[in-house]
């Protein structure tokens, strides 16, 4: 059955390629692949967080990845006192894969110091019931079944998450996967690649130099080192990212991701970007090990 859903998600994806974002500077999938898109592109996909919306808040903190866990969630923002003088800004990726994904959408939907940007994995939620309504004879593999007792309202809040969430006053960005180095414009990036990407390789025929590899885009096996590709991002913005939890936690000069991978047993991070506590990370160990695989 699994293997049936992946094979209907697959030519939903293909069969619903039709509303390409096409950038100034890329037009073909070498370099970075086009999105497959029924996506539902937000209203505003890059948000700018004001400094009059900024400054309500005594404190931001930027909060790694979910994936329902909702224990873990609650019990940093209850020992961090994370109350609603905190901006919460998540990195996306609060569904599937763990236990209590309802949970984590309706809080961070409900909560008026939130705020969250779109990850694969939430991409993935969409793409699913997308086919549950139009896909005949499509059913949810059992891992997915949560998304039958999603609200439309929460679909639709879901739809119009942005790829990023910009903050001016603080020369920073948040983002799920992350942005190709080499000075290609943020609007450029297309949305499959801010996303999922983690990893870029060398390739002078590619505007910046910066090629997206095999592991997230579809491409040819290549022998060419490969880099994270928060190492090569040079600004001017400050990236905070989510996605890459193989890496663990990572800091760079004009990067710091923070998926510390708690659905696969080890924690939850954030990190305070703002306020009293600006620099302090703050973490919550996984309960238990919700999802197959190595941290």
């Amino acid at each position: 059955m699994y293997i049936l859903e992946f094979g209907i998600i697959a030519l939903v994806l293909l069969g619903c390629a039709v509303i390409h974002i096409e950038t100034k500077i890329f037009d073909d999938g070498k370099c970075q692949a086009e999105t497959p898109e029924k996506h539902f592109p937000p209203s505003v996909p890059h948000r700018t967080l004001s400094k009059e919306f900024l400054d309500q808040f005594n404190e931001i903190i930027v909060i790694g990845d979910q994936h329902g866990c909702y224990d873990e969630e609650q019990l940093l923002i209850n020992r961090f006192q994370l109350n609603d003088t905190v901006l919460k800004i998540f990195t996306g990726d609060f569904s599937r894969k763990g236990p209590k994904n309802l949970e984590v959408i309706r809080y961070i939907k409900n909560c008026l110091s939130c705020v969250s940007v779109r990850g694969n994995n939430d991409e993935k939620t969409l793409l699913r019931i997308w086919a549950k309504e139009n896909v005949a004879n499509y059913t949810y593999h059992p891992i997915d079944q949560w998304m039958e007792d999603l609200t439309q309202d929460e679909i639709d809040w879901m739809k119009d998450l942005p790829y990023s969430l910009y903050l001016p006053t603080m020369n920073a960005r948040v983002c799920h996967g992350g942005f190709l180095p080499g000075g290609v414009p943020i609007e450029d990036n297309r949305p499959y690649t801010i996303l999922n990407l983690r990893t870029v390789i060398t390739n002078p025929e590619c505007p910046g130099g910066w090629q997206a590899t095999r592991r997230e885009f579809i491409s040819n096996l290549t022998s060419s080192p490969t880099f994270p590709w928060a190492s090569q991002w040079r600004g001017p913005e400050h990236i905070y990212f989510g996605h890459d939890h193989s890496r663990q936690l990572q800091l760079y000069p004009f990067a710091t991701g923070v998926d510390t991978s708690c659905v696969r047993g080890h924690y939850m991070t954030g990190l305070f970007i703002k306020g009293p506590r600006k620099g302090i990370f703050a973490t919550q160990p996984a309960l238990k090990k919700y999802y197959p695989g190595s941290v």
